[in-house]
């Protein structure tokens, strides 16, 4: 298989993964987590927007860190931080360690999603990137679809401490793998081609709207 339309699948569904293990997951074990800890529904989404604000602020220094590391150890590193937050929120007992498993989510959103993905695409192919990006955010645009009949399924089932902690594993186990599996097609092609600057392309999530995240 070219080592571009491997990347392509492998980061595809890495990124399909991720995105449905973390930015969806407050949609639908928020009103659980609430439930059992003693929150209000409304604070424990006021923990998933800190998230967000965390992710925002890392973006940066994601990039930066993709510019001179590369961004396959980059992604490996953030779902290693994905794990180490689920399992901080399947284990939590009150408000503030929910609120550790939050931002330590946030924290690899900044550096797992978009962003670090776009990065580290643009550092593989330089200008030739806007293709696998637009086939990379085609693919993870189905994390809803995928990823949410499944965390419901895993909710009802085991509950939402255990959904955290299959998900975890989903991070541990599938989604290192994956990125370990990157590879730079330069190095079979054209090695000395200079990389161009990250296009200037929208980083909105793959969402259907954002009321789909707020509490009713």
């Amino acid at each position: 298989m070219p080592y571009a339309t491997r990347n392509i699948l492998l980061l595809g569904l890495a990124q399909l993964l991720a995105w449905g293990s973390t930015f969806y997951l407050a949609a639908l074990l928020a009103p659980a987590m609430a439930a059992e800890l003693g929150l209000s529904s409304t604070l424990v989404f006021g923990l998933f927007s800190g998230a967000l604000i965390v992710s925002a602020a890392t973006g940066p220094v994601a990039g930066s860190a993709i510019d001179r590391l590369g961004g396959r150890g980059v992604l490996m590193a953030a779902s290693l931080i994905f794990t180490c937050g689920l399992m901080l929120m399947a284990q939590a007992d009150s408000m503030i360690s929910l609120a550790a498993g939050w931002m330590l989510l946030g924290l690899g959103m900044g550096a797992g999603l978009y962003e670090g993905a776009f990065a580290t695409l643009v550092q593989l192919y330089g200008a030739h990137s806007r293709r696998p990006i637009t086939a990379i955010t085609l693919i993870a645009g189905l994390a809803s679809t995928v990823c949410w009949p499944v965390t419901a399924w895993l909710l009802t089932t085991l509950g939402w401490r255990e959904t955290c902690m299959v998900w975890a594993g989903v991070h541990l186990l599938i989604n290192i793998p994956l990125y370990a599996g990157l590879r730079r097609p330069e190095a079979q092609t054209n090695p000395a081609r200079p990389r161009a600057p990250l296009p200037d392309l929208p980083l909105a999530p793959p969402m259907q709207g954002a009321e789909s995240i707020m509490p009713g």
